[in-house]
């Protein structure tokens, strides 16, 4: 892609600073003051553009991370292959800054992928702001905001694909897919999010390279799933995942089973619409829950054959198997487990079972799983409707 720089005045993007998080205002002055460049980069940019509140502000500036470390006491550097740093302001507030790199072997074509299924990643060092800009994944994402003179600095297009609903890689869309798999499925939530589509060749290029998500770390997919399934229109994101190919190597033993169970499919669409409200509500979201429901096919093909004693056993397979394309971290399994097990404990509607459940911790979890069930088996519906009422006089 051969672009250049076009800097967009304030009153071409109407970006408003007072939407912007005072820490990450601060994180850029303190940076200017001490002689840096420092910019609002990514996703933030491209949200305040569209009139949102970003969740999240990432930093980028031409200081290098141990001078950033130097600057801001309250920081720790992270990472192995590429350091940036964070910038803590609480526990569990943090402002992300890196530094501007450039991905130099672009060029050479020795540092290309070779062949085979093996994806050959490119080394990072740092660069300009034009060179970040360049080694971006898509254009939308790839947008610079100076606070003090509210200016978007745009080397890439982006602002114009953001005005023409476009969600364009910045390189050839084979190479961004194979240089990092994890951006088919970026691309997959920025169209269910976001009011952009991909171009033609794009998701046709997905499809193609689907397979490479195979060599993608299990435990970073889990993460970009999620992001996926909690993006507020996760219905659409699981049938583009469906779409274009890309859910059969996440989870390629249930992509079996929802191709000869319309009911299992049915069954992950309801909760995910159940997500998707809870989503726009402002509620809490769960991500043990909505793994929960995409795996529950082989939980419940398993204990119609073996014996109750034996499911955690088959919890722990389920797990092993499905680690092989995504990991689920310990935190989330025991919740995962607890709602599969307590399944079975809504059929029995005697005083004794309905006080035990309802002390269990995880009750409410397990109801609204069992209703979703009874939403796609009429079967349930009985004994979903009576656990209703009791969930009811329980308020």
């Amino acid at each position: 892609m051969s672009k250049s720089l076009k800097i967009y005045p304030h009153n071409e993007h109407k970006i408003n600073n007072d939407l912007i998080d005072p820490d990450a205002l601060n994180t850029i002055q303190v940076l200017k003051s001490n002689g840096f460049d420092a910019y609002l980069v990514g996703g933030c940019v491209r949200d305040l553009f569209l009139g949102f509140k970003p969740k999240d502000f990432d930093v980028v500036t031409n200081a290098h991370p141990d001078v950033i470390r130097k600057i801001f006491k309250n920081s720790q550097i992270i990472g192995r292959r590429f350091k940036i740093v964070h910038v803590y302001f609480d526990k569990r507030k943090y402002i992300e800054v890196s530094t501007f790199r450039a991905d130099i072997s672009s060029s050479n074509k020795s540092h290309r992928f070779k062949g085979g299924n093996k994806t050959s990643r490119r080394d990072n060092f740092y660069g300009s702001i034009s060179q970040d800009a360049y080694r971006r994944d898509f254009t939308i994402n790839s947008l610079y905001y100076d606070i003090e003179t509210k200016k978007i600095h745009d080397y890439v297009g982006g602002i114009k694909d953001l005005e023409t609903k476009t969600l364009k890689a910045i390189k050839n869309p084979d190479i961004c897919f194979r240089e990092d798999s994890v951006r088919m499925l970026r691309a997959v939530k920025f169209e269910s999010k976001l009011p952009v589509e991909l171009p033609t060749d794009h998701k046709k290029s997905i499809v193609k390279n689907a397979y490479y998500l195979l060599e993608a770390s299990p435990s970073r997919l889990f993460d970009d799933v999620i992001k996926i399934m909690h993006c507020g229109n996760s219905t659409e994101g699981f049938q583009k995942l469906k779409e274009y190919n890309l859910f059969k190597y996440l989870f390629p033993r249930i992509n079996s089973l929802i191709k000869n169970n319309q009911k299992y499919d049915s069954m992950i669409v309801s909760a995910l619409k159940n997500t998707d409200k809870r989503f726009n509500e402002g509620l809490s979201l769960n991500p043990a829950f909505i793994y929960a429901v995409i795996l529950w096919p082989l939980f419940e093909e398993k204990s119609k054959t073996n014996k109750k004693t034996y499911l955690f056993e088959e919890f722990e397979k389920i797990l092993f198997e499905q680690s092989k394309n995504i990991s689920i971290p310990n935190f989330f399994q025991p919740t995962i487990f607890q709602i599969w097990r307590m399944q079975d404990k809504f059929f029995d509607l005697s005083r004794k079972n309905i006080e035990y459940m309802v002390r269990q911790e995880k009750f409410r979890a397990a109801f609204d799983f069992f209703l979703i069930r009874s939403n796609v088996d009429s079967d349930l519906l009985e004994y979903s409707n009576n656990w209703q009422d009791v969930y009811d006089n329980l308020k």
